[in-house]
């Protein structure tokens, strides 16, 4: 009678062991189930996150690349108008012209071809064929200088440049004019290629047109003065 009610006790025992094994392996299934599909919903949630991210990333990148060059051609045009008003602020003899036709190294010659030494770099030119400049790269942006002193004023290209669309690049003075002693440039010239406004030949791409932001017709105009020397 002892060993029987041994017997008793450990199955019992058993089966409750067994119970607690089968229960074991149930929740252990359950929370198997319930870590497959948290993932599931976690690359869900990550897939849905870059969708929506990659189109403002994307705009962004677009942004800060073309402000770059923006700025990397202001900063360019103000330094060859600097250097275009430096050269038509020298001492030159009262007999030396102005400007007078043909390629004759008179001052506007000379201001011209400091600011196209340094605009050239950034796919900008005075093309002055009347004057000696004659190379037109249909690459390259279209400049108007605009040169005053001792009473005069002289625009090259004679009636301003064009753009590729073959409108007239407006150029006009920002202040007041220059004194007896002072000498006055204005240069002009538009950021975007207007027959290729996207391409890369132009100043600046305009790849934020599609998005509602554009640069087409927008220029670079700005007036230097110097005292003569």
């Amino acid at each position: 009678m002892a060993f029987s009610g041994k017997s008793n006790v450990l199955n019992s025992a058993c089966q409750s062991a067994e119970l607690i094994l089968h229960w074991s392996g149930c929740l252990l299934r359950v929370r198997q189930h319930d870590r497959s599909t948290s993932g599931h919903e976690r690359s869900g949630s990550v897939t849905l996150e870059f969708i929506i991210a990659f189109p403002i990333v994307f705009i962004a990148g677009l942004a800060i690349v073309e402000f770059f060059f923006l700025i990397l051609i202001i900063e360019g045009g103000a330094t060859a108008l600097h250097e275009g008003t430096r050269r038509a602020a020298e001492l030159y003899p009262s007999s030396y012209p102005l400007d007078t036709l043909g390629d004759d190294n008179d001052i506007a010659d000379k201001v011209v071809a400091a600011i196209n030494e340094h605009l050239n770099v950034y796919n900008i030119e005075v093309v002055d064929p009347v004057n000696g400049f004659v190379t037109d790269d249909p690459k390259k942006q279209n400049a108007t200088v605009v040169i005053e002193r001792n009473g005069m004023m002289v625009t090259r290209p004679a009636g301003g440049s064009m753009n590729q669309s073959g409108a007239v690049i407006g150029c006009s003075r920002t202040g007041p004019p220059p004194d007896i002693d002072e000498v006055v440039v204005t240069l002009c010239f538009e950021f975007v290629d207007s027959a290729n406004p996207s391409g890369i030949d132009g100043p600046v791409p305009d790849w934020l047109a599609s998005f509602g932001f554009s640069l087409a017709g927008s220029k670079f105009e700005m007036t230097s003065r110097a005292s003569l020397e």
